[in-house]
């Protein structure tokens, strides 16, 4: 939990925040980390502590997980103590999630044989063209080159208005630190689209306690690859590593379109709050969340 001090005139507005709540681009999807047969108890001490300090006015959710017992447990702390707790939503409150099969079998099922003939076909043309395949998880060896060709594509196709490297220095650090560690640990891994070219597209995927999400895509914009439908390979290879780790649920995050036509994935809510206390963070707390 990070404390975090404004300064307007009067004196500073003290905010709580999970790591990873504000400031960087990727913002959000953050919640209290427990075992989970620990959770009640650690969520109950938090807001005990909660209680008893005076050194905070706002405590800020941003999404946690479909499911998370936090927001609920944090609403009734606020209930009892005569704090505000002000939800809210936004254009990234609903999320795009998967509920997998138990076997790689059951994944082979799930688009149906009409769509498996087509991507059969994209494959081998890709294969015969290019040269081509996916591969489902790099090895370590691999790690470097397909973490730079996120930074190289993503600026392919959004130029000067590229989010993520172009916006903040230390990101390309924070990419080549954070992946392989979580990759070390089995909460990772990287999924690539290779041609005699190089590396096309990246998909970056990341689970824990048996949920996975997409944490960065990377597309080629060159027409030349269209007709492969590279994306959807991606996915579709990214998935089955998800199946094969044992994962039971993917997010896609906060784009439907195809995710939810062609992955046939469910839209779900993501539920976000303000909580204040005392006179400044009670008014902190139903501003902000008009505004986020």
């Amino acid at each position: 939990m990070s404390l975090i001090a404004d300064r307007p005139p009067v004196r500073p507005i003290r905010q709580l925040a999970l790591w990873g709540t504000i400031g960087p681009r990727m913002r959000g999807l953050v919640d209290v980390l427990a075992a989970y047969e620990a959770r009640p108890q650690v969520l109950d001490g938090l807001a005990t502590w909660l209680r008893t300090s005076r050194e905070w006015d706002l405590l800020r959710i941003v999404r946690p997980q479909v499911g998370s017992p936090t927001p609920e447990r944090l609403r009734t702390a606020a209930t009892a103590a005569g704090w505000k707790y002000a939800g809210y939503s936004n254009v990234r409150s609903t999320t795009f999630q998967l509920d997998l099969p138990d076997s790689i079998e059951g994944w082979a099922k799930h688009l149906g044989s009409k769509s498996r003939k087509v991507m059969r076909w994209e494959m081998r043309k890709f294969a015969e063209y290019r040269g081509g395949a996916i591969q489902a998880a790099v090895p370590t060896s691999a790690l470097t080159e397909a973490l730079d060709a996120i930074e190289r594509l993503l600026h392919e196709r959004w130029g000067d208005g590229e989010v993520y490297f172009a916006h903040d220095p230390e990101f390309r650090g924070l990419v080549h630190e954070s992946v392989p560690a979580l990759i070390e640990h089995g909460g990772a891994w990287v999924t690539v689209a290779r041609d005699e070219s190089g590396v096309q597209g990246v998909l970056v995927s990341m689970a824990q306690n048996g949920y996975a999400m997409a944490l960065m895509i990377a597309m080629t914009t060159d027409p030349a690859y269209r007709s492969f439908s590279l994306g959807k390979h991606l996915f579709d290879a990214g998935l089955a590593e998800a199946v094969r780790r044992g994962c039971h649920n993917y997010d896609f995050l906060w784009v439907g379109g195809y995710k939810e036509s062609f992955w046939h994935a469910t839209p779900r809510h993501l539920e976000s709050a303000m909580v204040g206390r005392g006179a400044i963070g009670r008014l902190m707390a139903g501003v902000l969340a008009r505004r986020a």
